[in-house]
């Protein structure tokens, strides 16, 4: 093994590593946990919930995703060739069907203080954006990667957003989709670690400007979240719910530009 696939099979042991905690960590916290229930029920009270949201959030249908799913996919090939498309496709597809499988089958959510609550955990509406956003910024040419995960970033973080403040999804659920499109993706690259085709512009500074952004958001929902403990405050705590979502939405995309960029 090279020095260099060794390096990113280490680096994404770390992302997946990482991911993959914090999807745990929002499923036993927020799903398993009364206090995490009950912080959760308070955001879902302060939603305003309606059945037809703007987009981005209304765009999602199975024609759609496969429409995308096959743009993703010439994208990659013509860009990076036949396996990166052939990853760029069937990766977020396995990633969208374990979301349903997860929460339809698998995954439960006990009544600690409430009769006939559902499992809603993960959202499938934020794998679905997770996952083709993910795909999308390892498929376009390496000379935009950078730009293109700056968007995604904003486009995870606009759907988490509207999931929360429109009542579809508990924080936990966003959190949990947003980290299972993740690790599918680290879990490719771990497998065999992807290399690009020339020189990914302004990736550091995007890198670092995901990180920072990130972990600040990340910070204000916590310092929120204690606020919102403090006052009893169901609005405040739907924002904490809705700045952690943009925080885990830099991450991610940072997470998938440092995936996708390792020079062949």
């Amino acid at each position: 093994m090279s020095g260099a696939a060794a390096a990113g099979r280490l680096r994404a042991t770390w992302f997946l590593v990482f991911w993959a905690a914090v999807g745990i960590a929002s499923y036993v916290l927020g799903v398993r946990n009364v206090v995490g229930q009950r912080a959760e029920e308070s955001v879902l009270d302060a939603a305003d919930f309606t059945f037809t949201p703007p987009p981005p959030l209304n765009l999602v249908s199975i024609p759609t995703v496969a429409i995308a799913l096959v743009v993703v996919g010439v994208i990659a090939w013509v860009s990076h060739g036949f396996r990166r498309a052939l990853v760029a496709t069937v990766v977020p597809a396995l990633s969208i069907l374990a979301a349903q499988l997860l929460k339809l089958r698998l995954l439960t959510r006990p009544e600690l203080f409430e009769l006939d609550a559902a499992n809603t955990f993960p959202s499938g509406h934020m794998t679905v954006f997770a996952a083709i956003t993910a795909a999308l910024i390892w498929a376009v040419p390496s000379r935009v990667r950078a730009f293109v995960a700056l968007g995604g970033a904003a486009l995870i973080a606009a759907v988490g957003w509207q999931l929360l403040a429109y009542g579809w999804h508990r924080p936990s659920d966003v959190y949990g989709g947003i980290a299972l499109a993740v690790v599918a993706f680290a879990a490719a690259s771990l497998i065999r670690p992807p290399t690009s085709r020339g020189e990914t512009v302004l990736g550091g500074s995007a890198s670092v400007g995901l990180a920072i952004a990130g972990w600040v958001t990340v910070g204000a929902a916590v310092v929120l979240v204690g606020v919102a403990v403090a006052t009893e405050n169901s609005a405040l705590m739907l924002s904490a719910g809705e700045f952690g979502g943009v925080g885990a939405a830099a991450l991610a995309a940072r997470t998938m530009l440092l995936l996708g960029s390792r020079r062949a």
